[in-house]
Order: structure tokens, then C-alpha cells, then sequence
């Protein structure tokens, strides 16, 4: 149903004039204005009959004549440059992982190219790059740590959790490779030991909100209700507006709730039937 914008009555949607007061509607007035303005008028060809002298009259459809001098022939285009593919110009082969022989030779080569893989999603060509580079410059913690996360988008968790040691030994504070592992290892369902890579990171940085969320939510996968309210209180004192924290808390207290209720009924009337 649309509304005239004259009379404001209602009419359907694909109406062309207003049933009360007979205006034309605006999609309508703009259709005919549009048919009707002036376009310019194509130029009409005139044909000559083949063989005609110069001052014989045109006669539409007769055929097209001939002129005894070849018209000057248009000069040649450039043929079109073919484009390399994106993966040769990464000196990568398009199919399967990269060999070793195709990379730069240099530890900052191998690098830009291996952080191109892993920008565009290609993970298992980037870990084999990944891993040329580890060989180059054993002691980088960035590279160990790309290459964990590439082995992980791969579901090779076990190898990323390798990867994810390495860089902890070759830096003991790098808040973002205990990140990395507790979140492995939560894949794995080894919450507890999830934990302890959490309580590293608290350690390292009291005001890490996203390592206290974390842990908050390893709590409620292990039914610590109580400890993980504790655990979002701490969050909310650091940023009031955390709204992860306050969704997380709120459902956790309703879980309480839900519980603290479930006691309290079991007393009286024994536990809930299934």
C-alpha cells in the first residue's frame, strides 16, 4: 500500500494515478518525462549504386559502392600483456606447498612471503614457508607463533601446540603465545591446562581483560559458577563497560539462580524428575 504524496489517500503499489484526486504518481511522471524528452536523431547513412557517375541522384537501398582506393588500414593494436598469476609472482607454485628452492634465500624474503600466504587464508602454503623461515632464523618467536596458528587452521593442533612451546621457551613473557596455547589447548578440552597458560598472562599483565574473560569461561565449561562471577567482577572493575563481561555474568547468575532453586526444591519435594 502506498500513499499519495498530494492527498495522502492510499492506493496500491503499482498505481499510475491517484484514485481521489487523479494526480499522476511520481514514479509514473518520471517515466513519462523520461519518454519524452528529445533525443538527438541518428544520422542517416545514403547509399550510391555501385558503378554510378558522381552526379546521379541517391537511391535509398541500393547497395554500398566500392571506392577504387583502399582506405588507409588502422594502425595494429598492442597485443594484450598477459598477467602472471598471483602465485608465481609470490615464486610459489600454484599447486601444493612451496619447495624450499622457489623461496627468496634470505630470512626477510621468506618472511614477506610467507605473511602474504597467511593474509590471504592460504594456510598450508604458508606453514610450509613458515617453516623454511623457522630454519633460517631458528629464534623467531613471530614466525613460530604464525606458523602454530596456520598448523591450528589446519586442525594439526597437536603440531601447533609444538609450535606454540617454542616460541614460550625462546621468550617466557610473550603474552600472545600463551594466548594462543590456552586457546589450543581449550580445543583439545584440556581446560585446566588452558587455565594455567590464563593465569600466566594475569600474571604478566593484571589488566589483561581478555586473558580474565578467558579464564572466566574455562570456569563455567568446569561448573565453577561461583569463581567465574568472582572473575567477571574483576573484569568489570577494570572497564565498567565491558559488555562481554556483563553478558557472560549475567548468564552465569541466572545459572546460579537456576540452581540455588533446583536445592531448594529437592529439600521439600526431592530432586527433579527427568
Amino acid at each position: 500500500m502506498k500513499i499519495c504524496p498530494y492527498c495522502r489517500s492510499p492506493n496500491h503499489d503499482s498505481y499510475q494515478a491517484c484514485a481521489r484526486c487523479r494526480r499522476l504518481s511520481p514514479a509514473e511522471e518520471q517515466r513519462r518525462r523520461f519518454s519524452t524528452m528529445l533525443l538527438p536523431q541518428k544520422e542517416k547513412l545514403e547509399f550510391v549504386p555501385a558503378g554510378a557517375p558522381a552526379g546521379e541522384p541517391k537511391r535509398p537501398g541500393a547497395t554500398l559502392s566500392v571506392p577504387d582506393v583502399a582506405p588507409a588500414q588502422a594502425p595494429k593494436a598492442d597485443p594484450p600483456v598477459p598477467q602472471r598469476p598471483i602465485m608465481q609472482t609470490l615464486s610459489v607454485r600454484p599447486a601444493g606447498p612451496a619447495a624450499p628452492a622457489e623461496l627468496p634465500g634470505d630470512f626477510a624474503g621468506c618472511n614477506a612471503v610467507a605473511m602474504q600466504l597467511y593474509n590471504a587464508g592460504v594456510y598450508d602454503r604458508a606453514e610450509a614457508v613458515f617453516r623454511r623461515c623457522s630454519e633460517l632464523n631458528p629464534n623467531d618467536v613471530n614466525t613460530w607463533m604464525l606458523r602454530g596458528v596456520s598448523l591450528r587452521c589446519l586442525r594439526k593442533v597437536d603440531e601447533a601446540l609444538h609450535c606454540f612451546d617454542r616460541a614460550i621457551q625462546l621468550r617466557p613473557d610473550s603474552i600472545e603465545a600463551w594466548r594462543r596455547k590456552g586457546f589450543t589447548l581449550r580445543i583439545l578440552n584440556r581446560t585446566e591446562d588452558a587455565m594455567r597458560c590464563y593465569d600466566r598472562i594475569i600474571e604478566l599483565n593484571p589488566k589483561d581483560t581478555a586473558a580474565l574473560n578467558d579464564k572466566a569461561n574455562a570456569l563455567d565449561d568446569l561448573k565453577r559458577h561461583e569463581e567465574a562471577v568472582k572473575v567477571y567482577d574483576m573484569v568489570l572493575k577494570i572497564n565498567p563497560k565491558d559488555r562481554y563481561a556483563l553478558d557472560n555474568k549475567e548468564a552465569t547468575q541466572r545459572i546460579l539462580k537456576r540452581k540455588a532453586a533446583d536445592s531448594y526444591r529437592s529439600q521439600f519435594f526431592g530432586p527433579k524428575p527427568i
